[in-house]
């Protein structure tokens, strides 16, 4: 959509006034955004991006943490437990391209570990399933429109979370975030679970 703006210049001093209210305008306003950013009171929406480098600190800090998830789902007389673990493999595998580090002063090639996760499904008192799931999994499911580079260098972003939009209480619907670590080069993914630990990989659920 093009976005036409019509000025008018009858007024030089006019417009001086206008630019000066402007930005009196948006410094209160950021001054109000700082308040309420200090009190927690900002939606997650408006919260500020954090930037590459914000981000690959955060991630350097999540090397060493493991995070898990539990749950029973009953449907009549069926029982599905479902664990999920997600940590990183320290392999040094990836290598994002410095190329995506475009806010360093000398850009350089970011060395990262990929991060994995662990689903381990219960039907009733029977281990049904229980696999370790690496971003390379995923990779024959989708089409890499980021020239290659998301399957090249791509890693699980956080833990799976189960899918608001399953109705079928008889298998479990996962959502993954692969990205390019510390970008915002990414895609979901759905890794759908049934009962009897049989599981299928798609792009849109």
């Amino acid at each position: 959509m093009t976005l036409f703006i019509r000025c008018s210049s009858s007024s030089v001093q006019n417009g001086e006034k206008s630019k000066t209210n402007k930005v009196k305008d948006s410094v209160n306003k950021q001054k109000a955004i700082d308040e309420q950013m200090e009190k927690g009171d900002r939606p997650d929406d408006e919260q500020p991006t954090p930037t590459p480098a914000e981000e690959r600190k955060r991630l350097i800090g999540r090397y060493d943490q493991v995070e898990t998830f539990d749950t029973t789902i009953v449907n009549g007389s069926d029982n599905l437990n479902l664990r999920l673990k997600y940590y990183c493999l320290r392999d040094s595998s990836i290598i994002v391209p410095k190329t995506y580090q475009s806010d360093e002063k000398k850009p350089h090639a970011f060395t990262t570990h990929p991060f994995a996760s662990t689903v381990l499904l219960i039907y009733n008192q029977d281990t049904v399933l229980n696999r370790e799931f690496k971003a390379s999994d995923f990779n024959p499911f989708f089409e890499d429109n980021f020239g290659g580079n998301l399957k090249r260098y791509g890693s699980i972003l956080m833990l799976p979370e189960l899918s608001k939009k399953n109705k079928d209480k008889g298998q479990i619907a996962l959502i993954y975030s692969l990205a390019i670590p510390a970008t915002d080069i990414g895609i979901r993914m759905y890794l759908i679970i049934t009962k009897n630990g049989n599981y299928k990989i798609v792009e849109n659920y």
